[in-house]
């Protein structure tokens, strides 16, 4: 009897710390996983992670997270890169859950994106090694990167393509004029396809030599208003440390209705800095010689100097600020203008993968020579304001689909030059 009295405690002491062994499994079903990704045993912790998934006792973006690590530990890198994108699309503050994300990138050689996701996790706050980390992986992208290219293309209805005024009756030497309806503002539905890009050969560890060209074309239903602006160049890079320069000549040409409305050739300099982790910083100096076939008094010199950066507010957040000074010096002093814009940017991504950005650059124009159609000298107050909305995590064929609304409003001394337009474009976008 003895004997089975203590058989019994000792089986009834094995289910118990057996049950002890359940009851802390099951008040914490993710520890086991947790420590084989601690230890580097991938077998078991992709047997904990098939065990823990689809649970609804246990958080799932923690499932997610961990899902990232398991890949990550095994260099699967595209499946750590779904993994904290999901993540980043749900909470888009979580500079560690961003830190992954662009590794993940990077070690794919998807650069921009790795750039974009290294840049928003400076502004969480990261311990000094950690910042450094990230400041390092920041010029191995600029030093490594030989090629990008932007690629976009939506609809584009127009309020006023001709930018006419939209007043019927303007005042010329004090007499009232009526204007017929296709000197007025015109609407039209267009198509738009913009892309740019570059391509680069390393002539030492800090030189590049890049080639760079980018296309703009509007194609309206009414044809006297189709627009495209082309441009390509090429010129030496430098890369040193957290910052970038470059000069290029280039070639650049506009045609208007399908002809050539101008063409130039020009000198561009540039520069990008990380001027503190938050902080970046960035230059651009173009001097254009213009030519405007049968309009000789248009053409000259025209130079434009734009200076200012961005600021990271948070892992999901920045705001830009910048200043341009532009000087038309065209043959005939009607023509001949100069300008000074303040462009203010905010741009933030949310929840449920939306990304909103907003941009607004206010104008003073003023040209040197009296209008001789109207014997007065002309000054406008030009504003341009864009809003746009993009859902991140709708991806076909990795482009992401984006509505921007653009309102531009032209506020001149002379009514004729007045106008208003607004365009709405719904567009897919790719960077490569």
């Amino acid at each position: 009897m003895r004997g089975a009295a203590r058989a019994i405690t000792v089986a009834a002491l094995i289910a118990c710390c057996g049950c002890s062994t359940v009851l802390a499994q099951a008040a914490d079903p993710v520890e086991p996983l947790r420590q084989a990704i601690l230890s580097g045993n991938w077998p078991d912790a992709e047997r904990e992670l098939a065990y823990v998934q689809g649970r609804i006792d246990v958080d799932q973006i923690e499932i997610l997270f961990l899902t990232g690590m398991v890949a990550v530990g095994q260099q699967q890198w595209a499946r750590a890169e779904d993994a904290f994108r999901r993540i980043v699309d749900r909470h888009p503050d979580l500079p560690r859950v961003r830190l992954e994300l662009a590794r993940a990138l990077y070690e794919q050689g998807k650069d921009p994106g790795a750039k974009h996701h290294f840049e928003l996790a400076l502004a969480g706050k990261l311990p000094p090694a950690a910042e450094a980390n990230v400041l390092g992986y920041l010029e191995r992208i600029r030093r490594r990167k030989l090629w990008a290219v932007d690629i976009s293309a939506g609809v584009l209805p127009d309020s006023n393509v001709n930018t006419g005024t939209n007043q019927q009756i303007i005042n010329i030497g004090g007499l009232p004029f009526t204007l017929s309806s296709e000197a007025r503002e015109q609407s039209d539905v267009g198509l738009v396809i913009a892309a740019s890009g570059w391509r680069g050969a390393r002539l030492t560890n800090d030189w590049q030599m890049r080639g760079f060209a980018s296309l703009l074309r509007r194609d309206y239903s009414d044809s006297r208003y189709d627009d495209m602006i082309t441009r390509i160049g090429a010129g030496p890079r430098y890369v040193v440390g957290n910052a970038e320069f470059g000069v290029a000549p280039f070639f650049a040409e506009r045609r208007f209705g399908n002809d050539v409305f101008n063409r130039s050739t020009g000198l561009r300099i540039d520069g990008v800095r990380q001027v503190l982790p938050r902080w970046i910083g960035e230059s651009v100096f173009e001097v254009q010689e213009f030519t405007y076939p049968g309009q000789p008094g248009r053409n000259g010199e025209v130079f434009w100097l734009y200076s200012g950066g961005r600021f990271l507010l948070s892992p999901s957040s920045q705001v830009q600020i910048g200043v341009d000074w532009y000087f038309d010096r065209a043959n005939d002093a009607a023509f001949r203008n100069n300008s000074v814009g303040l462009t203010l940017g905010y741009f933030k991504d949310w929840s449920w993968g939306l990304s909103t950005g907003f941009t607004a650059r206010m104008a003073s124009i003023s040209y040197d020579g009296i209008q001789p159609l109207f014997g007065e000298y002309r000054n406008d107050d030009f504003n341009t304001y864009s809003a746009s909305i993009s859902k991140r995590d709708w991806r076909v064929f990795e482009f992401i689909p984006m509505i921007t609304v653009s309102m531009f409003d032209n506020r001149s001394s002379i009514d004729l030059y007045s106008f208003n337009r607004t365009q709405v474009l719904f567009s897919f976008t790719r960077r490569l």
